[in-house]
């Protein structure tokens, strides 16, 4: 099996959509990262930034009939006015949330899998996005307790961490249970862990954890993350 990475479309572009466009065309860019991405919230984002549009236009060219003439007068200094912060709206808050939205595309792993075999291009995908979150949980380590990685006993988790296991929070059943390790030894780590305030490198586990073998640490090690305790 061979794991080649595959060239990402260029996203660095669509930031450009709101600046150029005035922010006219923000819902344009939040539609093309909501379609990469695949992310139903970020379509409806970009609805909400097409509504602001109408909106925009629809006070900007808010007019009034002459009663004697029915010709339509211009809008008022007010009424245009009035319109300003919804285009500011869509330029200035617009052009953030595509930024945004084009590095979260660009870091997301993409790769390609040589093999014939389905069962290891699932394995080696897996295997991808656990160097995802965990490369996530060493560099930004705020987003990833909102995102949950290395968390499996904690209801409601969305991200898909590949099945990163942190080692120095997650109760003993949930750590003998993701990691197939027999209870004992996963109670034997947690004891560990509490009595050092916490574990930091795989091989404190077969120090310190009776039954945890090195063979043993092999088959586990890629799915080991060790958050600060």
């Amino acid at each position: 099996m061979h794991t080649a990475p595959v060239r990402r479309p260029s996203s660095w572009w669509w930031f450009l959509i709101p600046v150029l466009s005035l922010g006219f065309g923000t819902f344009v860019g939040v539609f093309v990262a909501a379609t990469r991405l695949k992310s139903r919230a970020q379509m409806f984002a970009a609805g909400g930034y097409l509504l602001v549009n109408v909106v925009y236009f629809g006070i900007a060219f808010a007019s009034r009939s002459e009663p004697a003439t029915g010709l339509v007068a211009p809008p008022s200094a007010a009424v245009s006015a009035a319109a300003y912060p919804f285009l500011a709206v869509n330029w200035g808050l617009g052009t953030l949330h595509t930024l945004g939205l084009q590095w979260l595309a660009m870091a997301r792993p993409r790769f390609a899998v040589e093999t014939a075999d389905p069962a290891m291009a699932a394995a080696a995908r897996r295997a991808a996005v656990r160097a995802h979150a965990r490369h996530l949980a060493e560099t930004d380590p705020a987003l990833a307790g909102q995102l949950r990685i290395g968390r499996p006993d904690l209801p409601g988790r969305v991200h898909d961490d590949g099945g990163l296991v942190d080692v120095n929070h997650v109760p003993a059943e949930w750590i003998a249970h993701s990691l197939q390790l027999p209870r004992p030894v996963a109670d034997r780590i947690v004891a560990a862990r509490e009595l050092r305030r916490g574990l930091r490198v795989p091989e404190e586990l077969v120090v310190h954890c009776d039954g945890m073998t090195p063979d043993r640490l092999a088959v586990i090690r890629d799915f080991l993350l060790f958050l600060p305790f």
